[in-house]
């Protein structure tokens, strides 16, 4: 799905209004959009950028306490 960046929005921000987290997002979106390194750190209004429809899980990190 192709979502477009705000006016004054960073890749965080954007991964934060379409998921509402960015844990782990934020590098996958830098995977599949390798030209959004090229870009200042706020985006330009209206970049286009190309999101999964469903964000990956978070990865749990468990801790065991008696170890």
């Amino acid at each position: 799905m192709i979502v477009y960046s705000l006016q004054n929005e960073t890749l965080d921000q954007l991964c934060w209004r379409i998921f509402g987290r960015t844990t782990g997002i934020v590098e996958q979106l830098y995977r599949d959009n390798p030209r959004l390194c090229e870009l200042p750190l706020r985006l330009p209004h209206g970049t286009a950028v190309n999101v999964p429809e469903q964000a990956p899980a978070a990865a749990r990190q468990r801790i065991n306490l008696w170890d």
